[in-house]
């Protein structure tokens, strides 16, 4: 046991869930992709059907393609497995850790294939193959594609996680105060305290909770200094998400925002990206 403790050291990888609610559009890309190869290989079988001049029996054909949409329900379970992994376990528990978990989504997975097609035998022959041999053949046929695939986005999933912690610690690092001149003398600005920025032509109106400052700047260049709880949400406005109360829809595409201190500010719709998956 010691030598897989140098091995593989006490590194820990991130807890979060792959599919989390500001990147809604990788769910909806990752369930397209399994729907599309299901769609190819019924049009497949469609096709070859014709070329055969065979018998094309829909139903047994869906039931077959059936395979590829069930990677979306158990990669889902999959990867919230990984995410309690990666807050209880370290370095080689968490390594196998992942490969148990690979293993049972495996086997779950041919297990309920199995159950399908063995069920849709029942329903269309009338001597119906048993349930063991069907889930013998697909064990015998499907376990190193599943395996594979699991695998694969396994590894995938923990990449991505780790550049999604890389960009956050990089927005760690950015400054926690604002300089703000005031005449001759400059103050500094907790940007925790900040909740909203106005533009007003060549300057900017930065509200905080108690007082308001103006600096000489641009909001295009004033955000890069900010985390990523500052959204710009009007072409002269960036918010700080964190204060956000409510959103009143003005059915036009355009909101009003509410903040905790009653400032009532607008969404435009052009800027209404910046807050899908966390408000909206």
């Amino acid at each position: 046991m010691s030598s897989l403790k140098q091995l593989y050291p006490s590194f820990r990888f991130p807890s979060a869930g792959l599919f989390s609610a500001e990147h809604k559009r990788y769910f909806i890309g990752f369930c397209a992709f399994w729907i599309l190869i299901a769609f190819l290989e019924f049009g497949q079988d469609y096709i070859s059907s014709i070329l055969q001049d065979t018998a094309f029996r829909m139903g047994e054909s869906l039931s077959y393609k059936l395979f590829w949409p069930l990677f979306i329900p158990f990669f889902i379970l999959l990867d919230f497995g990984l995410a309690k992994s990666g807050k209880a376990l370290t370095g080689a528990l968490y390594v196998f850790g992942v490969i148990l978990q690979i293993i049972a989504v495996t086997l779950m997975h041919l297990l309920v294939f199995s159950m399908i097609l063995f069920g849709v035998s029942i329903l269309i022959h009338e001597d119906p193959v048993s349930l063991i041999l069907v889930l013998y053949e697909k064990l015998s046929t499907r376990l190193y594609i599943a395996f594979s695939a699991y695998a694969a986005l396994s590894v995938l999933t923990l990449f991505v996680k780790q550049r999604r912690s890389q960009q956050k610690n990089q927005s760690v690092d950015l400054p926690k105060t604002i300089t703000v001149k005031n005449g001759k003398s400059s103050v500094l600005v907790d940007i925790a305290d900040i909740n909203w920025i106005g533009s007003d032509g060549a300057y900017l109106d930065i509200n905080t909770e108690t007082q308001k400052h103006v600096v000489v700047d641009s909001l295009k260049n004033i955000i890069k200094s900010l985390p990523d709880n500052f959204k710009r949400i009007h072409k002269s406005t960036i918010v700080n998400i964190d204060r956000i109360e409510k959103l009143e829809s003005r059915g036009n595409g355009d909101y009003d925002v509410l903040l905790d201190d009653n400032q009532k500010l607008r969404l435009s719709r052009n800027y209404s990206k910046s807050l899908k998956g966390i408000l909206l």
